[in-house]
């Protein structure tokens, strides 16, 4: 019985994420058609779901198993030890992807530290990286550091280096490395399911998106356009050094080599803002869906 419901949930997961419907790209990337401005905080919150919780409800499947264990019945049949390997081994899975996912982010960071500290001429504090091409992020976890490139120094004005700056500091504010550090394990741990690498590009997108609309609100709306678009087609040109591929996330932000598609949806939020809070509705709506995203745990009450 137990293995039945692990099949189920594995199923219903499935299911889930084939039902996920992409942004519109005959509307310009806007579902059904509509203004940027009424759609950010909708698709956000429709991509989030269907990224997180199909994961989740196989993770509380298999702890609910583990919980019950393969002794007794369940609705009045007999369990087998079945359900209980296949739970154990999707959580061991888990726990391997978390533990690599801690261990990249602390490596990281050690090696971010061999790198100066300088004073940027707005007087904030940051990271420099020696090489030419103009970079900036924030790395970390909850408490973020700004890291920024050598060519990010000599190569934007100063306007442009605010504008940059405002962006980052929209990611230190949202948190951005510490969720979506937890966000990467997901991705890595349900990668056999469909559209996981379509739903984390959108999530990233998006996540620029909120960034550009908060930097947007104290910088010059067509300065971070201009920026995004410059960047963009350098770092499309650029060939970056190995080492810092390998520990750096640096395909997000002012620092990613955009598809026109994607491009196009950053400019045409930053040129047509809209609001990024949430509505009421939509706040019952993600506890509707993490209720029944916990319907697993409630099968331990059927187990005797």
């Amino acid at each position: 019985m137990h293995s039945s419901l692990i099949v189920l949930t594995l199923a219903i997961a499935v299911v889930w994420r084939w039902s996920w419907q992409g942004p519109n790209a005959g509307a310009q990337g806007h579902p059904q058609g509509r203004s940027p401005a009424d759609c950010w905080q909708t698709r956000w919150e429709s991509t989030l779901s269907a990224f997180c919780l199909p994961p989740l409800i196989v993770i509380l499947a298999a702890s609910a198993v583990l919980a019950m264990g393969h002794h007794g019945t369940m609705m009045g049949w007999s369990v087998s030890p079945v359900g209980c390997w296949v739970s154990l081994g999707l959580l061991s899975g888990l726990s391997g992807v978390l533990v690599y996912a801690l261990g990249q982010a602390l490596a990281t960071n050690l090696r971010l530290r061999q790198y100066p500290q300088v004073t940027l001429p707005q007087g904030t504090l940051a990271r420099c990286l020696p090489i030419d091409l103009p970079m900036a992020a924030q790395v970390g976890l909850w408490r973020s550091s700004l890291l920024v490139s050598q060519g990010w120094l000599d190569q934007l004005t100063s306007s442009e280096q605010r504008a940059t700056l405002a962006h980052e500091q929209a990611h230190a504010d949202y948190h951005d490395p510490f969720w979506f550090l937890w966000l990467g394990v997901v991705r890595r741990f349900a990668f056999w399911l469909p559209n996981t690498t379509a739903l984390w590009e959108d999530l990233l997108l998006l996540r620029e998106i909120r960034a550009d609309q908060q930097a947007a609100s104290s910088s010059d709306p067509l300065v971070l356009a201009e920026l995004l678009v410059k960047l963009a087609r350098q770092m499309t040109m650029a060939i970056h050094p190995p080492d810092l591929e390998d520990g750096l996330d640096i395909g997000v932000g002012f620092n990613e080599s955009l598809s026109l598609s994607r491009l196009e949806q950053r400019v045409s939020a930053l040129l047509e803002p809209g609001p990024m809070s949430a509505s009421p509705r939509s706040r019952l709506g993600r506890l509707a869906w993490l209720l029944a995203a916990a319907l697993p745990l409630a099968t331990t009450w059927l187990h005797t």
